[in-house]
């Protein structure tokens, strides 16, 4: 059976369901509400609902379906007037079929659907030892809606990685050569947590490039209209934050997970939703809103979470984390691209849950569809990340971006003397600015200098210099004004140089003692 894609709304006193299944058979159509319980089957479509309130069919209720839409449109009365019903737009967990409360182990929290009924299903192994829904209710309706299978190793002894660290030896199987397109760490299923850090940082240092920042911080104009672009977070409100139907989707085809988290582990998890989210706000403002094929990649570097699998204790561990990457590896590697992309993440996070859900959305889908198998990374974080988002409340995306609002970075803390590198560039910049100006004054000088040639068809005189006597004397001359008589500069003349007319270009011969004879 295919799980079709619905959206719901309400007001005070009803909710409103509309549910899109263009190739449905309207005549076998069936709806079934009880409570909190909501069921719609009509070949080949079967969808099941949980809300988060109870509703009930009365005289009011209505239905209707769009045949050129093919959208079915329901609309059932509240039981409790005037009640509001959180996370009806949180795909996955409405899909979530009723379970039975398990035994929690002390420290442990579950953070999972509220309104989740746990009375309803057990879980029993069938005659292959594999466990099924079994009904306890004797209600045929319950059906399998379809989730993918995620079967991921986890192995007690080994180093964890992926979602809130819990996974294990999940890459053995893969090619190391396809494992070093995606991961920066070395050895991942054998590198402890405690290493992780210390390799990355190392890494990063030998790879920054004095040149290319300093180039990217020399040349405002490259850098400047990706630091002036308006994002759409700039001017969104939230209020008017919605999903749309490719993002509706992918989070119905999500499988619904409860999971077992402390206080830290969900601390640790809210610090790597910064990092990533970096990586995303980076590559937004850098493409101009417009993805290209190095998205995926710019994302997956960016991101420490990501490329080295870390994890983060505190808000200002993982800003600095974020800010050497973006000053080592992408494209633009300039500070102040780096504080605005900060300001961006902010924006976001204050945004809410369902904002960043979207923004996760647009990361699963670069994975998905990047050449380098990064859809890996979509199972050991990003799909996760996505269903645990739409069960979090969102008092605790509130207090990330409490946690992360006063946090700012300078550029001494990076530990690539970026305050050093900068003064020597202002140093040599101000002396090119000097000796330029000194230039463009010669210059305009030399502009200004004119040369008499009114005679320019006369034939040219040569003067061979006998002695310095003479060489002084033609220098004084030059400059005697141009009404002198020729008679007089002759007779001049004559005294100290002989003269010889000719009617080609020639060069002065100076020299100290006796003038050589023309040839």
């Amino acid at each position: 059976m295919l799980t079709p894609r619905f959206e719901i709304t309400q007001t005070d006193v009803e909710v409103s369901i509309i549910i899109h299944a263009p190739y449905a058979n309207v005549k076998d159509t069936e709806i079934y509400v009880d409570g909190t319980d909501f069921r719609f089957y009509s070949t080949p479509y079967y969808l099941r609902l949980k809300l988060p309130g109870e509703i009930e069919e009365n005289d009011s209720s209505f239905g209707s379906y769009d045949c050129e839409k093919g959208d079915f449109s329901l609309r059932f009365s509240k039981v409790t007037k005037g009640e509001y019903f959180e996370n009806l737009d949180m795909i996955t967990i409405l899909l979530a079929p009723a379970k039975k409360k398990s035994t929690i182990v002390p420290n442990i929290e579950v953070i999972g659907n509220p309104s989740a009924n746990s009375e309803d299903i057990n879980e029993t192994p069938n005659d292959n030892g594999c466990k099924v829904e079994e009904n306890t209710n004797g209600d045929e309706w319950y059906m399998h809606q379809n989730n993918p299978n995620e079967t991921i190793s986890l192995l007690s002894g080994s180093p964890k990685y992926g979602f809130a660290n819990k996974i294990s030896a999940a890459l053995a199987s893969f090619d190391a050569a396809w494992i070093k397109e995606i991961v920066d760490l070395p050895m991942p299923d054998s590198t402890p947590q405690s290493e992780r850090k210390t390799l990355r940082e190392k890494r990063e240092l030998s790879d920054f490039n004095e040149e290319h920042y300093l180039a990217d911080l020399m040349q405002v104009e490259c850098i400047e209209p990706y630091i002036l672009f308006t994002a759409e977070w700039d001017s969104l409100e939230k209020e008017n934050v919605a999903l749309n139907e490719t993002e509706v989707d992918l989070l119905k085809e999500l499988p619904n997970k409860e999971y077992l988290l402390n206080n830290e582990e969900t601390h640790r998890l809210l610090l790597s939703l910064v990092d990533i989210l970096f990586g995303s706000c980076y590559n937004h403002r850098t493409t101009l809103g417009e993805n290209t094929v190095e998205s995926s990649w710019t994302v997956n570097k960016l991101s420490s979470t990501l490329s080295w699998f870390e994890e983060f204790s505190d808000p200002e561990e993982v800003v600095k984390a974020c800010f050497r990457r973006s000053l080592c590896y992408p494209l633009f590697r300039n500070w102040n691209l780096s504080l605005k992309v900060l300001e961006d993440v902010k924006k976001v996070i204050k945004l809410g849950k369902k904002y960043i859900i979207k923004r996760f959305c647009e990361i699963h889908s670069l994975f998905n569809n990047a050449c380098e198998p990064r859809y890996i990374l979509n199972q050991l974080y990003i799909s996760n990340y996505l269903v645990w988002l739409q069960q979090v409340h969102e008092s605790v995306i509130e207090s990330l971006y409490s946690l992360i609002v006063n946090v700012q970075p300078s550029n001494e803390q990076m530990g690539f003397h970026l305050g050093e590198l900068e003064q020597a560039a202002y140093s040599v910049q101000e002396d090119d600015l000097i000796i330029e100006n000194s230039v463009h004054d010669m210059v305009g000088q030399m502009d200004e200098l004119t040369v008499n040639d009114n005679e320019r068809d006369k034939p040219k005189t040569i003067y061979y210099i006998k002695d310095k006597h003479s060489l002084k004397y033609l220098l004084s001359s030059s400059s005697s004004s141009s009404d002198s008589s020729d008679t007089d500069s002759e007779t001049d003349s004559e005294s100290s140089t002989s003269t010889t007319t000719t009617t080609s270009n020639s060069s002065c011969n100076l020299d100290s003692d006796d003038a050589s004879e023309p040839e």
